[in-house]
């Protein structure tokens, strides 16, 4: 059996990943800055494009707290 790598899960999925299974399957919890941001016409098109995802804009803003 394998070893379960702690600090690679933590870097890989950011302060978010503690939050994952807190909303019902098909949602996803959303920063209230991560809305804000995603009003800008320039961030929207990099998520809308795949150049960006809502878990790096999340964990951006989670940081920050």
């Amino acid at each position: 059996m394998g070893q379960v790598d702690i600090k690679r899960l933590i870097e890989e999925r950011g302060p978010t990943g503690k939050l994952e299974g807190n909303a019902p399957e098909g949602f996803v919890l959303i920063h209230e800055d991560t809305l804000e941001e995603l009003k800008d016409f320039e961030v929207w098109k990099e998520w809308k494009h795949n150049q960006i995802s809502i878990r790096e804009l999340n964990n951006k803003h989670f940081v920050k707290v």
